[in-house]
């Protein structure tokens, strides 16, 4: 997948492209297949899913002023446990 670090800062902010950046970085660093994609969105904010082959992360970004809202990753072992507990719930 291509990543161009001008345009998804300016559609997303510097902080934002900064921290795919360094991502993708570490991904390719250690072999890992990545994939980067827009999860959700609304009037004031965008969530990006940023997943490799070992975990993922949820990059939330105001749209105005283009700032991170929240960051969070959660490793494959973590993401099997609660798709297992959701299926448990009757998800």
């Amino acid at each position: 997948m291509d990543f161009n670090y001008e345009e998804f800062k300016e559609k997303f902010g510097e902080e934002a492209a900064d921290i795919v950046k360094s991502e993708i970085k570490t991904a390719e660093d250690f072999g890992l297949k990545w994939k980067l994609e827009i999860n959700y969105k609304n009037e004031h904010w965008i969530s990006l899913l940023f997943v490799t082959t070992i975990d993922a992360m949820s990059i939330k970004v105001y749209k105005h002023p283009k700032k991170i809202k929240s960051v969070d990753r959660i490793f494959r072992l973590e993401c099997e446990q609660a798709l297992k507990i959701m299926a448990e719930l009757g998800a």
